[in-house]
């Protein structure tokens, strides 16, 4: 099911409610979490039939694309400052292998 253009653009301004225990509270909330998607954003996905996909260990490489653009923004500030001339991206080129292998580890359907 595509979203076609309107949907993606209209404002989500109609609030709808409804009660649950608490117990299917932290349910609706852990499986929201664990597929990184707000609360609403997930039972709205839910109620319309989209395919919810939950990537085990995309966390993982999140963190770790973190770490390597703090890498590089530190890199080009001393480049762009002058303190540095040569840049060495051993570990940077390191950060994106390992990355790369955590993505092809993915199952295909989900790459």
């Amino acid at each position: 099911m595509k979203a076609n253009r309107k949907e993606l653009t209209e404002p989500r301004t109609a609030i709808l409610k409804f009660r649950v225990t608490p117990a299917e509270r932290d349910l609706i909330e852990r499986k929201a979490l664990g597929s990184y998607r707000t609360v609403s954003r997930y039972l709205r996905d839910c109620a319309l039939g989209k395919e919810i996909v939950v990537v085990p260990g995309i966390d993982a490489a999140a963190e770790e694309l973190r770490r390597i653009g703090n890498n590089l923004n530190q890199i080009a500030r001393a480049v762009n400052s002058g303190q540095v001339r040569a840049v060495d991206l051993t570990k940077t080129a390191e950060g994106v292998k390992e990355i790369w292998q955590l993505l092809n580890s993915l199952p295909r359907d989900v790459r």
